[in-house]
């Protein structure tokens, strides 16, 4: 924040807020969480602006044109993992504070925020008392293309299961998840990879690799069950070709992190990782490229609210 030795009565009157959403995102409930904020909020005496608009490009311009002012302490994505993924590009690197409020799908940043029981109530405490952490980001370069993400990034069976699920025009909850793999699953074949890392360069076949920032996708699915987001370093998944029957087999330990200790599954851990093949990149559930790509780990890149 601006100065941490004002008093708590300053810290209110001066602390301004950047509310952005879609009201119509999660059946409304977008609209509900950031009506309840403000009026929680009213005792605080905080400034609150809103961003509401109907479509992510106009969304993003206005936010970028919010923070150039210099006066933003804090953004509140009233909203999913695509929104977060937004705000994170203009954020992360910065000394404003994200703030998410779950309106998706998924919410799998939120998940791991520690604020899960009364979102709001719990965000309102975290913000009055300036209780707020740094933690790591991941950031994504393929020629011209320079992106940053939270949780994980995905490439293979995974990032094609998530191209899918997107598609759905009819709304499932996280069961379009489980529906998109019984698809894809079909008619998937192991992808041929070129890893490089500091341990060396690795050729090899996989279904998927996923490189995990945090814990989980995809509606709670514990990809990684044992990742931090701010241990300056990634997981990094790899699951080894299987059979389609193994697959089917194995995924339903997916949500409760059981499958670590499958004979497919291999992690590695490192800061930087290069990946080379026939692949497309989503991250944090947003489509990236279809390109090579390298990621590198941004330590404590990313302030957040957070329980004391």
């Amino acid at each position: 924040m601006r100065d941490a030795n004002r008093t708590s009565q300053s810290i209110d009157l001066q602390m301004k807020i950047l509310l952005v959403l879609n009201a119509k995102s999660g059946k409304g409930n977008a609209a509900l969480l950031a009506e309840e904020f403000i009026e929680e909020a009213k005792p605080h005496f905080w400034e609150i602006v809103s961003i509401d608009l109907d479509s992510a490009e106009k969304t993003r311009a206005v936010l970028k044109e919010q923070l150039q002012s210099g006066s933003i302490d804090s953004v509140i994505a009233v909203g999913g993992d695509g929104l977060v993924h937004m705000v994170i590009q203009e954020v992360s690197g910065s000394d404003i504070v994200l703030g998410v409020l779950p309106a998706g799908t998924g919410n799998d940043f939120f998940r791991e925020s520690g604020l899960g029981e009364n979102p709001v109530s719990q965000l309102i405490t975290a913000i009055s008392i300036s209780s707020h952490k740094r933690i790591d980001t991941g950031n994504i370069k393929s020629g011209s293309l320079d992106r940053s993400f939270v949780q994980i990034l995905s490439t293979g069976f995974d990032s094609l299961v998530n191209k899918k699920a997107n598609s759905y025009k009819f709304n499932i909850g996280k069961f379009k998840y489980t529906l998109a793999t019984l698809q894809i699953l079909l008619r998937f074949k192991p992808i041929e990879y070129i890893v490089t890392t500091n341990q060396g360069v690795r050729t090899l076949k996989a279904m998927l690799i996923a490189i995990a920032n945090g814990r989980s996708y995809g509606g709670g699915m514990l990809i990684s069950p044992y990742s931090s987001r701010d241990d300056g370093i990634f997981d990094v998944m790899i699951l080894h070709p299987v059979s389609k029957f193994e697959l089917l087999r194995v995924f339903p330990k997916v949500f409760k992190g059981k499958h670590v200790t499958h004979r497919a599954v291999e992690f590695i851990r490192c800061k930087d990782i290069s990946l080379k093949g026939n692949f497309e990149t989503y991250a944090d559930g947003e489509f990236v490229t279809a390109e090579e790509i390298s990621v590198s780990i941004q330590n404590s890149s990313l302030s957040v609210w957070s329980k004391e």
